[in-house]
């Protein structure tokens, strides 16, 4: 259950006519009358530490409470975080220059910061990278990332330059180049793959979930900026099941390509895996890391990591099948250490 501080905080700064609007969602879902289904949500927050959201996203309308208890929700996620990430060094997961330098082995591509501080280096950058990403330093969800051309600018730099101050975009890489199989499925965007680590107090890193994300036609593959996730199976690299987008529409082929998703073998699996764990290692102060890999022409690289891992991709309602249960089991059993995957 989570913490009385917990629960009254969320109280406090609910979104109520939000939670009002997703009852009506949710009983479009189930037979549940809109009191019924609010008194329960209020429960399962209370119980479970589910937000509104969760209530949905996850299912708990249609849950056992055997089910329940087995879910990672809102509120248990941020215990983990609580637990296991030290708040003085998010700054290092927060500050995409900052994660560049830690873990700069593992990104493979060339990078500049910051651009408002020195308008001649970044000029001699941009002309030796011509095509490139825009960034801002403190971004997340794939939100104001721009990729530049700089033909499309006419080759006036000097506008270009003033752009991304105005912008705010601080941080310039070079493009990751994706591999070919993984260019199959979406071309439009570096379709990463999301693995979850946890350092237990022997040091030991687990990965406990690894998801592919699959843009739709962007230039981002992120969940909440419309693009879509599936399971991968952790020892294998093999998508488990149809991708799914945040509205729970499932997709067997992709709209775009037209490639079949599940069964697909994700390429560079085990160097992949190798790579987040000795990433992790890295991490002692932060152990609870949710890190987006990209499979390019290099083999795998390092795109960035999360110190606050999203919990709704794990169990969304419309992949579960009947009776199964969550991930809390095995993310607890790796906290403690029982779990020596």
């Amino acid at each position: 259950m989570p913490s009385i501080s917990y629960l009254a905080k969320r109280l406090c700064t609910m979104n109520y006519k939000a939670m009002f609007d997703r009852v009506n969602v949710v009983k479009e879902k189930c037979d549940k009358s809109k009191v019924g289904i609010f008194f329960d949500m209020i429960w399962c927050g209370l119980r479970y530490g589910a937000g509104y959201v969760d209530y949905d996203v996850i299912g708990f309308y249609k849950l056992t409470s055997a089910q329940r208890k087995t879910m990672l929700t809102r509120g248990i996620n941020n215990k983990f975080v609580k637990q296991l990430n030290e708040k003085e060094y998010w700054h290092i997961f927060n500050n995409k220059n900052e994660f560049n330098e830690k873990f700069a082995d593992y990104l493979k591509r060339e990078w500049i910061y910051p651009v408002d501080e020195n308008k001649e280096k970044t000029i001699e950058w941009i002309n030796s990278h011509p095509v490139f990403f825009a960034k801002p330093n403190d971004g997340q969800c794939g939100k104001n990332i721009e990729k530049i051309n700089l033909s499309d600018w006419n080759e006036n730099i000097d506008g270009l330059y003033n752009h991304l101050v105005d912008n705010k975009l601080k941080l310039l890489e070079e493009p990751v180049i994706q591999c070919e199989a993984m260019s199959k499925l979406n071309p439009s965007s570096v379709n990463t793959t999301r693995m979850v680590s946890v350092m237990n107090a022997d040091g030991e890193v687990t990965i406990l979930a690894t998801f592919v994300r699959i843009g739709n036609g962007k230039v981002v593959d992120n969940f909440n900026s419309g693009g879509m996730t599936a399971k991968v199976d952790v020892e294998t690299g093999i998508i488990l099941e149809e991708a799914v987008n945040k509205a729970g529409e499932l997709y067997e082929k992709h709209p775009i390509t037209g490639t079949t998703i599940k069964g697909f073998q994700m390429p560079y699996w085990n160097e992949a895996k190798e790579m987040v764990k000795r990433a992790a290692k890295l991490s002692t102060h932060v152990r609870y890391v949710g890190w987006d890999v990209g499979m390019s022409e290099k083999g795998p690289v390092l795109i960035e990591g999360n110190q606050f891992p999203g919990h709704d991709i794990y169990q969304v309602a419309e992949k579960m099948k009947d009776g199964e249960l969550g991930v809390l089991p095995m993310f607890e059993a790796a906290i403690s250490g029982k779990n020596k995957m």
